[in-house]
């Protein structure tokens, strides 16, 4: 299976995505997140997936914590409840 690094549009044409691991915490609150609240959205499991990372580490320009969100052009590293929220309803008024 080949990965992208542009995700399909979610959220009113928004795309967004998480870069993660199943075994962290901090990614998997995140997904339950989106799921509650019905944000479509694409998961990309970086250790299934070790060529997604090394490209990340190029677009985002240095190395990064994981996991990642990408939303609407927007990158969050180990967003809180607080900064996912906000971003998706910036992301949403835009």
């Amino acid at each position: 299976m080949t990965m992208t690094m542009f995700p399909r549009r979610a959220l009113g044409g928004v795309p967004v995505v998480v870069y993660g691991n199943r075994w962290c915490g901090i990614t998997q609150m995140i997904r339950r997140t989106l799921d509650r609240a019905g944000i479509a959205y694409d998961y990309v499991d970086l250790d299934t997936h070790p060529d997604v990372e090394r490209r990340l580490r190029w677009t985002v320009g240095r190395g990064f914590r994981q996991p990642l969100v990408y939303i609407g052009g927007r990158w969050l590293e180990q967003p809180s409840p607080a900064e996912l929220q906000r971003a998706l309803l910036m992301a949403h008024a835009a």
